[in-house]
């Protein structure tokens, strides 16, 4: 291999990289716009369909503690706050795959491609969810929202991630 071959070979990875840091540094803010908004939409639909703005985050935490986690309805660290750190690391791997997408049309995708992707993402999140995944590992919120509900925690989910992205594309062009 030529010196050349080799710099250029070397090159193509450092920019691999530089992307793969760019997309995972979007998806922590894209994710955490999507986690915040669709947790608001958990606890609007926890209040409607449960009685408790809570339950429906408290259930993500079945995926430590089991089967109890489904049946608290009150504030806790053990339930509240870890199934809220659980739906935001979900919602943060989920918006790397949106990252990802969103990446590959470039810096001048349209907001409506951008709504379109974060839909996508949110309807394949919402089947692998409750489909795909082994029951232990379901966000749980299904089992505490009605069907309605939990198409309104997923829209709001795919809603969001064009949110986050819009934000930091726009503070890029600020800085520019």
């Amino acid at each position: 291999m030529t010196a050349d071959k080799a710099a250029g070979t070397e090159h193509q990875h450092a920019v691999d990289a530089l992307e793969v840091a760019t997309v995972l540094r979007r998806a922590a803010i894209s994710g955490t716009c999507a986690s915040l908004l669709s947790t608001g939409m958990l606890a609007c639909g926890g209040s409607v369909d449960c009685g408790s703005a809570f339950a429906p985050v408290n259930a993500v935490s079945h995926w430590i503690w089991g089967e109890r986690a489904m049946h608290v309805n009150r504030p806790s660290f053990r339930h509240t706050v870890l199934g809220y750190v659980i739906h935001h690391a979900m919602s943060v791997f989920w918006a790397a795959f949106y990252e990802g997408a969103v990446a590959r049309r470039g810096p001048h995708a349209t907001a409506p491609a951008l709504v379109l992707h974060g839909l996508a993402i949110a309807g394949i999140a919402c089947f692998v969810d409750l489909k795909c995944t082994p029951h232990r590992l379901t966000p749980g919120f299904e089992r505490r929202l009605s069907p309605g509900m939990l198409a309104l925690v997923y829209l709001a989910f795919g809603l969001a991630l064009p949110l986050g992205s819009l934000l930091v594309r726009r503070a890029t062009r600020r800085r520019d």
